[in-house]
């Protein structure tokens, strides 16, 4: 069995990573053995890598959130008709999902269809449950409302636009680049703005006297003009930081308009959501990625004995799409 371990906190993960190779995988009565068939690299990983993420790494620390995989053998106290299934794994940054199997609680498994691109369906766990629970767990939204995402060409902005579209919402998608303008307005985004100068006013006038009900933040340097476009007493909602900066919203936003500044976690809210909605949530996610309705932009797919080409290029600027590992390219 291969997997990847991280052996230091910080650094170049070219130094701090390794392969290693373990004879033997012990089942315990609960867990179930998964051959993974593919797993990404989210940027959650490599805050993780670095102890930028909320959970801290207690090195050697096997390495990858999420993924997809055939479960190959269960524990006696594990459902043994999970045997052949193929399965999501819940992210908990614990187990890690960078290996060719993986020894997992059953607890931390959903199975879903056959009749998906198991890359797809690897990356299900982190990026399309978090646009789903932003658009289900805030705001009630109904069609014809307006919302705004910045960061909006990410993993999560390509899925919040998506199921926005589905469900009849209308996206205000701000970006970095007029490439990324681009791509989101193939993907469904109402309106595209660039971000630069005079930001808030070309969004103002996009709009045309619309208003946001919800702002979905993924880390952008300019909050305090695109807190503007929100209604009054509307909602802005972090998922994400990629500057590494907090949020802040100007006093006279939260004080006089009553804007709310919320936050989402992933890890809390797999925690936090009864296990029958978790099912019932991925299974919907599953089938709209086997009905090809969602679906992330998949860049490169790497080995496991190229991690380090892998590492690298999934941290690149202004990549178009995901970077993933797909064991099996090992044989």
């Amino acid at each position: 069995m291969s997997k990847l371990i991280l052996t230091a906190v910080g650094g170049d993960p070219a130094e701090t990573v390794r392969l290693d190779n373990e004879q033997q995988l012990t089942v315990g009565g609960g867990d179930v053995l998964v051959e993974v068939e593919a797993a990404p690299i989210n940027p959650a990983d490599q805050l993780f890598m670095l102890g930028w993420f909320g959970v801290y790494p207690q090195v050697p620390n096997a390495l990858g959130a999420e993924g997809a995989g055939r479960v190959l053998q269960a524990g006696p106290e594990a459902d043994q008709t999970l045997i052949g299934r193929r399965v999501i794994i819940l992210p908990t940054f614990v187990q890690g999902t960078w290996a060719d199997k993986v020894v997992v609680p059953a607890r931390n498994v959903i199975p879903v269809t056959d009749d998906a691109d198991p890359k797809q369906l690897a990356m299900l766990p982190v990026n399309p449950a978090t646009a789903y629970a932003l658009l289900h767990d805030y705001v009630a939204l109904k069609p014809g409302d307006w919302i705004g995402l910045s960061l909006a060409n990410s993993g999560v902005g390509q899925f919040v636009i998506a199921l926005a579209k589905r469900a009849g919402i209308k996206t205000l998608a701000i970006v970095r680049r007029d490439d990324a303008a681009k791509q989101v307005q193939a993907l469904g985004a109402d309106l595209a703005v660039v971000a630069g100068e005079n930001l808030g006013d070309r969004i103002a006038e996009a709009l045309a006297g619309a208003k946001l009900r919800v702002l979905f933040d993924g880390g952008a340097q300019d909050l305090g003009e695109l807190v503007r476009a929100v209604e009054d007493g509307g909602t802005v909602v972090t998922y994400a930081a990629v500057t590494g900066q907090p949020p802040v919203l100007p006093l006279g936003d939260l004080i006089y308009r009553g804007i709310s500044l919320r936050s989402f976690y992933i890890l809390n809210w797999i925690q936090q959501t009864p296990r029958n909605d978790l099912e019932r949530i991925y299974t919907e996610l599953a089938e709209l990625v086997a009905q090809r309705v969602i679906s992330a932009t998949v860049e490169a797919t790497y080995p496991l004995r190229q991690y380090r080409e892998a590492l690298a290029h999934a941290g690149q600027q202004g990549r178009s799409g995901k970077v993933l590992f797909v064991p099996g390219q090992d044989a």
